[in-house]
């Protein structure tokens, strides 16, 4: 029994035996005692906003088994709303200048995360991930951290490499065999494959992710130029010409799949065996893969005359400024952070790229698409995402898409009058 409750009755029983023994003596009033503050509930819901728009595969692989982990781990219940990067960015603004936080957890990738953390609508996660005993890279922490403070943690990341069909490699140049695609072929030896194998099939089938819309077309040419010393983003350096000449030669023998311009990733034409030849994301790519291992050969990206080049990105979890779900937010991003939880969801994107170390203790002989991305990030020129320094990154992407297109109208490397033209625009989206 309470103490302070045995203390009062026996207080009052005095008082009753006192009363009955002689004349009542006067009493000091009592002050009744504090009672302890109530305790919050733990929380029994967590609300994430996803930004992006995961491939039909990925989506249930979230939500029957990523997701479905953490809510049976805790007995809890995940809702998710998959919502568009720009709509995402939107949402957030509004539930943060309205004081009306729905969003606990925020899933967003480098290339979108300035204005969340710039905008201070983020939590300083530092000393939750610090905690988990995880060990992060720290290739990203130019989007993910300010101010010596971690706002977000990296969930997977991945490089462009190269995938080709099976039967590609009858098309292969003189003296290559399937080893040397795996090394890597140089950039020149790729475009005369996809030459070769246009002209043997009659129809291109080499892929460009050439969609316009959310395109993702300027991370391949990016790689390219970087490959030949060229920068990412930029159209005036002789490594872009380099690139773009590549471009241009496969576009003059038709090398490039008609439909293309459907696609922001090859993982369906792939799939289809529309597609021979792409370099692309290692997610998208490792999908294929897994799905048919025997169909595909995974190779490193190719050289050019300043070796191989890629650009990276990485998508990350965070905690939204004020959630209202804080206990099982926390718990969340340690949950993220675990080592187990990190592969198996990096092996389910295709074999996107860990950023936790301890995940490479991990790795089963079965990973290629992870071990090929891992190994050439030891000899490749890899670039992150600067969409911090520009007012509209998307203006940007359409730039590259504009120049593509007009190689592929034309069948030539552009001028460089056009080319100093669309690095004024490029200029002109540069924050001050």
């Amino acid at each position: 029994m309470n103490k302070k409750i045995i203390a009062a009755f026996l207080a009052a029983s005095m008082l009753v035996i006192a009363s009955g023994c002689g004349a009542k003596e006067p009493t000091t009033p009592t002050t009744p005692s504090a009672t302890a503050a109530p305790t919050k509930p733990a929380s029994t819901i967590l609300k994430v906003t996803y930004s992006g728009t995961p491939q039909v595969h990925e989506k249930e692989y979230l939500m029957n088994s990523f997701f479905k982990g953490f809510e049976t781990k805790y007995n809890v219940k995940v809702e998710v709303d998959f919502v568009a990067q720009a709509d995402a960015i939107k949402k957030i603004e509004s539930e943060q200048s309205t004081k009306n936080i729905v969003s606990d957890i925020i899933y967003a990738d480098t290339a979108n995360m300035a204005p969340y953390v710039n905008g201070g609508w983020m939590e300083d996660i530092t000393s939750i991930v610090e905690k988990t005993g995880s060990t992060y890279t720290k290739m990203f922490d130019g989007s993910t951290n300010s101010g010596g403070k971690r706002y977000f943690a990296p969930m997977s990341y991945d490089v462009y490499i190269t995938v080709a069909n099976v039967k590609a490699l009858a098309y292969l140049p003189a003296g290559l065999t399937k080893e040397d695609v795996v090394k890597g072929i140089t950039w020149e030896q790729y475009a005369d494959w996809a030459v070769a194998i246009a002209k043997g099939e009659g129809e291109g089938k080499t892929m460009m992710p050439a969609n316009l819309t959310g395109s993702q077309l300027l991370y391949p040419m990016g790689g390219m130029s970087l490959a030949y010393g060229g920068a990412f983003p930029e159209f005036t350096s002789q490594g872009f010409k380099s690139a773009l000449g590549i471009i241009a030669k496969i576009a003059a023998a038709n090398g490039f799949y008609a439909e293309q311009d459907q696609y922001t990733a090859p993982t369906e034409p792939l799939n289809s065996g529309d597609v021979w030849l792409t370099f692309a994301h290692m997610g998208p790519v490792g999908v294929s893969y897994s799905a048919a291992p025997n169909n595909f050969v995974i190779g490193a990206a190719p050289k050019g005359s300043n070796g191989a080049g890629s650009t990276s990105g990485a998508w990350c979890y965070g905690i939204q400024k004020g959630a209202p779900h804080m206990d099982l937010a926390e718990k969340f991003i340690a949950y993220v952070a675990d080592p187990q939880v990190n592969y198996d969801f990096c092996s389910n994107y295709g074999g996107s790229l860990s950023p936790i170390e301890e995940v490479g203790d991990i790795l089963e002989s079965s990973d290629v698409v992870m071990r090929a991305g891992i190994e050439m990030l030891k000899t490749t020129t890899v670039t992150g995402v600067p969409a911090t320094k520009y007012t509209d990154w998307n203006a940007v992407k359409l730039l590259y898409g504009d120049i593509y297109n007009g190689i592929l109208k034309n069948k030539a490397v552009p001028s460089d009058d056009y080319l100093k033209e669309m690095q004024t625009k490029l200029d002109a989206l540069k924050k001050p």
